[in-house]
């Protein structure tokens, strides 16, 4: 009887000494309440002395998951050599959504593998885990309408549409004003520069030198500059304008930038006389 006892204890310390310096398994969740919104990692972790090709593993896992669904999955393996010693570990990663509150439950796992090279089979489970998994957060309901405020929405809406259609008839409706052509800039502005100048033949021809310059710039794209007397002629020969109306035009431009600087004032009734045969020309051009 006693022998039999001592071979029992040596059986046993053969196993766990096997056991030390074989493959281990271990399990580990990264939290152990949630909400329910929120997810868990459940990580199987084996781990033995030697090189990746020491054990294979010829089954995939299968693990049995309670309230909780697979969300990701994703595997490793690494190495190390702590004290000198090849150290493999293989990770198992599963990412866990609830599907129902209270307390979610993770059965025991089977491992199977075999060891090599020669070729004996053996298993490995992990133990059971258990979260606790919080009830949903409710969603706010929103707050309904009053019908009232559907009704204002939709005649504000109504109203205004109408309101922009009134107003844009009413804008149609006003006589448009004529679009002015640099003629006519040119003569209403002959006759304020009149009025302003009086017999001042100076200041007169000081503005009409002004409004010319302007005229030629929009109707015919003539840049009119000071003392370029020559290169005024060319362009006004570029023009539309007959021979004769454009030596009358230049005449009168180079006498303008020449009086506008002159102390005299002119004599009398020269400043009507001119202004009414500027217009005259205009008029008819």
């Amino acid at each position: 009887m006693r022998k039999f006892i001592i071979s029992l204890l040596f059986i046993g310390l053969f196993y766990s000494f096997a056991s030390a310096n074989g493959i281990s398994v271990s399990q580990s969740l990264d939290k152990t309440k949630i909400a329910f919104e929120d997810s868990v990692i459940f990580e199987i972790t084996l781990q033995w002395e030697g090189g990746q090709s020491a054990y294979l593993f010829t089954k995939p896992l299968n693990p049995n998951f309670n309230r909780l669904k697979i969300r990701g999955f994703s595997s490793s393996i690494s190495m190390s050599q702590p004290n000198n010693k090849e150290i493999t570990t293989k990770k198992y990663d599963y990412v866990l959504k609830p599907i129902s509150s209270g307390v979610g439950s993770i059965d025991p796992v089977t491992i199977s593998y075999i060891s090599w090279p020669d070729s004996l089979p053996g298993e490995l489970v992990t133990e059971a885990m258990t979260v606790t998994i919080a009830k949903p957060v409710k969603k706010e309901e929103k707050a309904k309408v009053p019908r009232v405020w559907i009704f204002v929405f939709w005649a504000v809406i109504v109203l205004g549409g109408v309101f922009f259609i009134i107003k844009r008839k009413i804008v149609s409706r006003r006589p448009k004003e004529p679009v002015k052509t640099p003629k006519d800039k040119f003569l209403e502005s002959l006759t304020m520069i009149k009025k302003d100048a009086g017999t001042d033949l100076k200041k007169f021809q000081a503005g009409f030198y002004k409004i010319v310059k302007e005229f030629l710039r929009e109707n015919y794209g003539i840049s009119l500059e000071a003392d370029d007397s020559d290169n005024l002629k060319e362009q006004l020969k570029k023009t539309n304008l007959s021979p004769d109306k454009a030596e009358k035009i230049y005449q009168w431009i180079v006498k303008a930038n020449k009086d506008k600087y002159s102390p005299n004032t002119g004599i009398p009734g020269e400043t009507i006389r001119l202004e009414s045969e500027i217009r005259d020309f205009f008029e008819k051009l």
